[in-house]
């Protein structure tokens, strides 16, 4: 399946008032994985070799199988919400995965995966290396409030070990320790009430392991991201009539405009024609030409918002080289 790279989804216009003499708009970017994701994987599998929760050299069945479907689905959302990945390449390994197996001796047991992967034909392993889980809750009475009010308060702090492993390669592409701390609080006028409103620990635990996940997922698959662009719809009249088009997303007819003032005799006018070709040409995915367009803006007036738009579009080209790799 092919992907273009530069997609751009234009999601608002004209954050500031008219007066200012630009507008924003808010777009969608693909961003690469911060790993180093191959493109041409077969299936991923996901691991747990966290079964003994509680540290008491038990393995804590319940506890794990609820942790490890939450994860799952954690991933399975997220990457639903990725760039390149099929959400049908995605399995968990159920049972009871056995850390030894895979680390001997300080040294990784690819045949071990290899006999996890089957004949699923995966190559992609996402592992829990290690897994904390840390509690604290507390219920009390606050007599400021009239009438009193308990309030209860829940927070568990997560501590995972994470790896990924590549079976093609045989070599592990990530090592990352991620932590976070979910908060859950309630106010009632009675203890009863409020132990009522709290939701169960299992509840707790099943969406803290599912935003361990989620978050984790954001790290290792290339994805979406929010940013914003602005453009000149003032200058004279003509520049309105372009900003009309571009908030329709009319891009082509609204360069047509902005071409022909990019050599005007009055530089602030070329310069804003030519920051708007830069907006144009990204937009409708030419960077190399958008860079060019900035530079040239940039040489007609030298401004700080022209030379950050520079970098930000150099970084994109970076960004640009990673992606075709990750995706294809």
């Amino acid at each position: 399946m092919k992907y273009r790279l530069l997609i751009f989804i234009v999601l608002g216009i004209s954050l500031f008032q008219s007066c200012q003499p630009y507008k924003a708009i808010q777009i969608e970017t693909i961003i690469p994985a911060k790993i180093d994701f191959p493109g041409n994987f077969n299936k991923i599998v996901f691991i747990n070799l966290a079964s003994d929760i509680n540290h008491d050299e038990k393995t804590d069945t319940l506890l794990y199988k609820i942790i490890t479907e939450e994860m799952s689905l954690g991933f399975m959302d997220a990457i639903q919400l990725s760039v390149g990945v099929d959400s049908t390449n995605f399995l968990y390994v159920k049972g009871f995965p056995e850390k030894e197996k895979l680390y001997k001796l300080d040294t990784i047991s690819w045949l071990y995966l290899e006999k996890i992967s089957g004949n699923t034909n995966a190559d992609i392993f996402i592992v829990l290396d290690s897994l904390n889980l840390s509690m604290t809750s507390d219920i009390y009475i606050e007599y400021s409030y009239v009438p009193a009010e308990y309030y209860k308060y829940r927070e568990l702090a997560v501590n995972v070990y994470w790896s990924v492993f590549d079976l093609v390669e045989k070599r592990r592409l990530d090592q990352y320790y991620y932590n976070d701390t979910l908060l859950w609080d309630v106010r009632a006028y009675s203890k009863v009430e409020a132990e009522k409103k709290m939701p169960s620990i299992e509840r707790s635990i099943r969406e803290t392991s599912y935003f361990a996940a989620a978050d984790y997922a954001k790290r290792i698959f290339p994805g979406w991201q929010s940013e914003y662009r602005y453009y000149f719809h003032l200058g004279n009249k003509d520049f309105e009539v372009a900003a009309q088009y571009a908030e329709n997303n009319e891009w082509e007819k609204a360069s047509d405009i902005w071409i022909s003032y990019a050599d005007n005799i009055d530089k602030e006018i070329a310069s804003r024609a030519s920051f708007n070709m830069a907006l144009a040409s990204e937009i409708t995915g030419k960077l190399d030409l958008a860079i060019k367009w900035a530079v040239k803006s940039n040489s007609i007036k030298n401004k700080p918002r022209t030379r950050y738009y520079i970098s930000l579009l150099k970084s994109r080209q970076e960004d640009l080289n990673k992606l075709q790799k990750q995706i294809y």
